[in-house]
């Protein structure tokens, strides 16, 4: 996968360290989304040829978002092999999604797990985590 130009390099996390954020709290998983988007200035989805995949969730539509495409990319299998991780700029990320997804009242899975687990979070509280 081609990487982002303006990709801005950050600590390469080991396997062990890759395997502990994954079973990690949500909380601790969305603190380190945070920080890893604010030291690269990217956010990753996964996206085909129909666009960036959604999920249904007991709140309504959903859009998922990963600190990194390594992450991301484990979540490419059964309904969504066809899909590859894409970087979103943390401007664009800030500026265009999270108020779209505010209107269309979409919450974002946070660094979910491959046990479905993420934090869901409103696009308003994630604007509050970017300021």
């Amino acid at each position: 996968m081609k990487q982002s130009t303006n990709e801005k390099s950050t600590k390469e996390l080991s396997m062990d360290e890759r395997v502990q954020l994954l079973v990690a709290p949500d909380s601790e998983r969305l603190a380190y989304f945070v920080e890893q988007v604010k030291a690269t200035e990217l956010v990753w989805s996964l996206s085909n040829d129909e666009g960036f995949v959604m999920v249904e969730t007991d709140d309504g539509d959903c859009v998922m978002v990963w600190p990194d495409a390594d992450f991301a990319s484990q979540w490419a299998i059964d309904d969504w092999d066809d899909c590859e991780p894409v970087s979103i700029s943390l401007d664009t990320f800030k500026g265009e999604w999270l108020p779209s997804l505010t209107l269309d009242n979409i919450t974002v899975a946070v660094f979910p797990n491959i046990e479905d687990e993420g934090k869901l979070s409103t696009a308003a509280e994630l604007t509050e985590l970017f300021v």
